[in-house]
């Protein structure tokens, strides 16, 4: 086992303490880049989402794989519940962009005022404050978009209720 590994294991007696109680941190770069990362692939998973969001609405219809049809019990009854299916999709991924434009101001107007910069902070808690309650609405109105659809059973889903002829037999 190398020297660094045992001084880490042994609670980073003989490492160069950065935080507290002798814990060793990370860098602050490598947060940084790791979550500018996984931003970065939310915010492309996102941008699809919206687009499929948004192709449902002006068509009806559902761009879904393929397989991800075979995974659901219900789809929308009509072409105008698939629109508003697709509407819920469309704000709820907004919201979701919202959320991560938010995350990116507050990562780095934090990490300039960590590293010795001026930050606004006024103005850091006035965009965070407002991207964040419009990301929030955006979330509950697809909340409430998604609660009007109304769905129909699809063709060979298997139901997990009892039978017919047991449901309606009384209990003695």
């Amino acid at each position: 086992m190398s020297r660094g590994l045992a001084d880490f294991l042994q609670g980073g007696r003989n490492l160069k303490a950065r935080g507290f109680g002798g814990r060793v941190m990370p860098e602050m770069g490598n947060v940084v880049a790791i979550t500018f990362w996984f931003v970065l692939i939310a915010v492309v998973l996102n941008f699809v989402t919206l687009g499929f969001g948004l192709l449902a609405v002006v068509t009806g219809r559902s761009y879904a794989p393929p397989g991800w049809h075979r995974l659901r019990r219900h789809m929308p009854a009509s072409r105008n519940d698939q629109r508003l299916t697709g509407m819920s999709l469309s704000l709820l991924a907004v919201g979701q962009l919202l959320m991560m434009v938010t995350l990116m101001v507050v990562i780095t107007l934090s990490t300039a005022q960590a590293t010795g910069g001026r930050a606004p902070i006024v103005g850091l808690y006035l965009v965070t404050l407002v991207a964040f309650a419009a990301a929030v609405a955006c979330t509950f109105a697809s909340l409430f978009i998604g609660q009007r659809v109304r769905y129909a059973n699809v063709v060979g889903a298997e139901e997990e209720d009892e039978p017919d002829e047991l449901v309606g037999t009384p209990l003695d």
